[in-house]
């Protein structure tokens, strides 16, 4: 064994200290930022003007713009700088409802639990009669109902009620300390068992599953406006009276049919009786409204950075403020919006000095693909499709996003970027008590950060628990403000100041994984 002079171990040391010291927790910062997130909150107030005043906020609908413009002028008397609306290009017509019911009147009377589609036009007026129960999937199933269903008011769809899914299982659950270290273990990015949603392996592999299924339901709206169909009723996919009532993806309400989602049990019902050959007979009114506007918004505030070498700088929060129309979206996602706002607040509301700016955006467009972190993406850092980059990318520090419901953070996804694990163990230990500890390598999918992780920037997406996102919130009708868990949503901004704070004072910016290539041509 060879013997190692003293000099040379404190020289190791002090190689060690220096090299880990910007990822040492500033104390006193975060003392101040609890006491000022959990006992001075303004979470729940900003939350609930938000979604009780404003309701649901469909991409380009005059709710979404309403609540834009109320919570840029909300951040503005916070005192945050460059507090704008900023156009991300034109993205599509908004739509809005003006009054619906769904009936059924015979055999006997029921008042159908039901909500339209979005960008579903008028119905023609009132209209009744006999359901028609169809299958449709795919283009495959076209002759057997070409020329037969005209005037029809359609059911597509047979499907097995009797499975009693979750009847005997909680709807509600946080992750169990097995399911957090089963996610921690994981080596394999792209590996099966990621725990807030599909695993997916990048932008590309998702985006290519979306445009299938969307090309898919196409066609098939097509074949029912072509075939002259009165209206169409479909199933929900949620148990229990819940609706999960989304859209059509064309905004141009004149290629599309007029369309409901109506509770299964009801909806099994329809089916039951119509197998029975019991006459039934549907009354359907549905007015809505369209908004010829095409251009897109996201609401962007900052607090600018203090060090001039680093000012220009920027750590990015964000997550998208629109939602589905049926319900407030509180859950989805106006909790992990006004979360990132109140930690913006928290952070100005004691003076505290970043060395880099820290910048929040509120997307639109979500729902619909990643319009307004894409647009975003596009205009400020680079073209995922051909990995243009601009030279804004290489100011980015980070991108962090929220948007897995009112869950509590218990960690965060790395996205495969195994450098930035022992900054983020660092960043987490000071909440390691309030049971955020997990630091996942995998892939999450199906939220803005990918758009950012597809030009190479550094996105990021928090574990949080699930509560009952996946049972009964996510694009429902009972999307509203008592699915929200206040207490975890005053954590969730407390740890999120805390992460942006030190992110923008590291003297680096977080690692980078190496750029990815173009998508094949």
């Amino acid at each position: 064994m060879k013997k190692i002079s003293t000099g040379f171990l404190l020289l190791v040391f002090l190689f060690v200290h220096t090299a880990f010291a910007q990822e040492r927790v500033d104390e006193q910062i975060l003392a101040r930022i609890r006491t000022e997130g959990f006992q001075n909150s303004k979470i729940m107030e900003t939350l609930g003007y938000v979604t009780d005043v404003f309701g649901g906020r469909l991409t380009n609908s005059p709710n979404l713009k309403n609540a834009q413009n109320w919570t840029r002028d909300k951040m503005i008397s916070w005192g945050l700088q460059n507090v704008r609306l900023e156009a991300y290009g034109n993205w599509g017509k908004g739509w809005s409802v003006d009054k619906f019911s769904v009936e059924m009147l015979e055999p006997t009377y029921d008042r159908l639990i039901a909500y339209p589609l979005a960008w579903t036009p008028s119905t023609n007026g009132t209209i009744s009669g006999k359901p028609l129960v169809v299958s449709i999937r795919s283009n495959a199933d076209f002759d057997k109902y070409r020329g037969k269903l005209k005037g029809a008011i359609v059911l597509n769809g047979r499907f097995n009620f009797n499975t009693p899914e979750s009847r005997f299982q909680t709807p509600s659950k946080r992750f169990t300390d097995e399911e957090l270290n089963k996610a921690a273990q994981v080596t394999d990015p792209a590996k099966d068992g990621e725990i807030n949603g599909g695993a997916t392996t990048n932008y590309w592999d998702e985006d290519k599953d979306w445009q299938i299924g969307l090309a898919r339901g196409k066609e098939i709206t097509k074949f029912f406006k072509d075939e002259g169909v009165a209206a169409l009723i479909q199933p929900s996919s949620r148990p229990n009276g819940v609706l999960s009532a989304q859209g059509y993806y064309e905004t141009d309400a004149s290629k599309n049919v007029p369309a409901f989602v109506v509770a299964r049990e009801q909806y099994a019902r329809i089916v039951r009786l119509t197998d029975k050959n019991v006459p039934v007979r549907l009354e359907l009114n549905l007015q809505t409204r369209v908004q010829e506007d095409l251009t897109g918004y996201n609401v962007v505030a900052e607090i600018v950075g203090s060090d001039s070498k680093l000012k220009d700088e920027v750590v990015m929060l964000g997550g998208h403020f629109d939602s589905w129309h049926s319900a407030t979206g509180a859950t989805d996602n106006a909790a992990g919006c006004v979360t990132m706002m109140e930690a913006l607040r928290i952070l100005k509301a004691i003076d505290a000095k970043p060395r880099r700016t820290i910048r929040v955006a509120l997307w639109s467009g979500e729902e619909e693909d990643y319009g307004g972190s894409l647009g975003y993406v596009k205009k400020h850092f680079g073209d995922p499709q051909t990995m243009q980059l601009k030279p804004e990318h290489e100011k980015l520090a980070a991108y962090y996003n929220l948007d897995n419901g009112t869950g509590k953070i218990r960690g965060i996804f790395l996205q495969g970027n195994e450098a930035a694990r022992p900054i983020f163990e660092e960043y987490l230990k000071p909440f390691n008590y309030l049971g955020a500890k997990t630091i996942s390598i995998l892939n999450t999918g199906g939220t803005d950060h990918m758009v950012f992780d597809a030009v190479g920037l550094p996105g990021f997406q928090f574990i949080q628990d699930p509560i009952d996102n996946n049972t009964r919130t996510h694009h429902t009708n009972i999307d509203v403000l008592e699915a929200i868990q206040e207490e975890d949503l005053k954590i969730n901004a407390v740890i999120i100041a805390a992460f942006a704070y030190q992110t923008a004072m590291r003297n680096e910016k977080l690692p980078r994984k190496p750029l990815p290539q173009p998508p094949p041509k």
